[in-house]
């Protein structure tokens, strides 16, 4: 809107708090279910992490000694703790 309606004296003489109103309507209006969507999978990925550190205490409590379930939950540790980064920071920056 600021761009089409002119810059420098021409803009001086129109109201920016009348444009100003109508992209935070715009905003709460058309990007809010954006914004829960974005909410929604942190959350998710979140709950994959929590689930999985849950069963990973359970087997590491039952097989101690277990070299194989030590190296597989480590690796699906790191690929869930990436995944978690990536979501989060596509998420920040789509929020910007």
């Amino acid at each position: 809107m600021w761009y089409f309606s002119g810059q420098g004296q021409a803009m001086s003489d129109q109201p920016g708090d009348v444009s100003m109103f109508k992209a935070i309507g715009w905003g709460l209006f058309y990007h809010q279910g954006s914004i829960a969507f974005g909410s929604f999978i942190i959350a998710v990925v979140t709950m994959i992490r929590v689930i999985f550190e849950y069963l990973a205490k359970q087997y590491e409590t039952a097989n101690k000694e277990n070299p194989i379930v030590k190296v597989v939950t480590c690796f699906i540790r790191c690929i869930l703790w990436c995944l978690d980064k990536y979501v989060k920071f596509i998420t920040k920056n789509s929020f910007i």
